[in-house]
C-alpha cells in the first residue's frame, strides 16, 4: 500500500525490486528460497535474451533500446513471480480449515497482490502498445502521453481503480487487449471479495474457542 502514497517519490526499478523482493518472500514461504530465485532468473534472461536477439525491439519492432529491455525483463520478472505467488497462496487459503487475524490480513494482502499483477500487464501492454490506453485531458492535467507511457505508478492506480470497479474515466483503456484485461480484473475483484474474502470471514467466525462461552448470570457455581 505504501507504493499508492509514496510510489511517485522512488524511481520505477526502486519499486519493482521492492515488489519482487516481496514476492520472494511470500514464494518462499510455501515453495523453498531456491525455487523463488530460480524462476525469477529464468523469467528475466528469457525476456532479455529475446530482446537481444531481436536488436532490442519488441514483438510488434518497436525499438526500446537496452535500458529499457532491461527494464522490461524485470517486470515480467516480477509479473512471473507474482504470479506463482498468487497461485500458491489461493491454494493455501482454499485448504485452510480454521481462520484467525493472520489470515484475515494475508487474504486483504492478496487482493492487493491481484491489483499489482495486473498493474504489471498494463505496465508492460502500454509498452508494447503505446495506443493501448489513453488519458483524459480534462481530467488529467500536466503530463504527456510520452511519459505517461512509461509511469508505472500511473498504471498501478489504474488497476487498483479498476479492481473496485470505481471507474473515474480518467485513464481509458483503448485497444482491445487493454479492455479485455480490465474486464476480467473487474471481474476477479468482484469474485474474490464475494468467494475468497467471505470464505476466510466465515472460517473466522465459525472458528470454535475463539469467543468465550457465555454464562447465565442467575446461576453461579460455588
Amino acid at each position: 500500500m505504501g507504493l499508492l502514497f509514496f510510489g511517485n517519490l522512488v524511481p520505477v526499478w526502486t519499486t519493482l525490486l521492492i515488489m519482487l523482493v516481496v514476492s520472494w518472500v511470500a514464494v518462499i514461504d510455501f515453495s523453498g528460497f531456491r525455487a523463488s530465485i530460480l524462476l525469477s532468473m529464468v523469467i528475466f534472461l528469457m525476456q532479455f535474451l529475446t530482446y537481444f536477439l531481436h536488436h532490442w525491439r519488441t514483438s510488434f519492432g518497436e525499438w526500446i533500446g537496452f535500458g529499457d529491455a532491461v527494464e522490461m525483463s524485470l517486470e515480467m520478472s516480477v509479473l512471473g513471480s507474482l504470479v506463482c505467488g498468487a497461485l500458491i497462496w489461493v491454494k493455501n487459503i482454499l485448504r485452510s480449515r480454521k481462520a484467525g487475524f493472520d489470515e484475515v490480513l494475508g487474504a486483504f494482502n492478496l487482493y492487493i497482490w491481484i491489483a499489482i499483477i495486473f498493474a504489471c500487464l498494463y505496465t508492460l501492454l502500454s509498452k508494447f502498445n503505446t495506443g493501448a490506453f489513453q488519458l483524459q485531458a480534462r481530467l488529467v492535467k500536466g503530463m504527456d502521453m510520452a511519459e505517461w507511457n512509461h509511469n508505472f505508478n500511473e498504471l498501478y492506480y489504474f488497476s487498483f481503480v479498476t479492481q473496485t470497479t470505481l471507474g473515474y474515466g480518467d485513464i481509458v483503456p483503448v485497444s482491445h487487449t487493454a479492455r479485455s484485461l480490465a474486464i476480467t480484473q473487474a471481474m476477479i475483484g468482484q469474485f474474490y471479495v464475494a468467494v475468497i474474502l467471505a470464505y476466510i470471514l466465515n472460517l473466522w467466525i465459525s472458528a470454535p474457542g475463539r469467543f468465550p462461552e457465555s454464562r447465565d448470570d442467575g446461576h453461579h457455581h460455588q
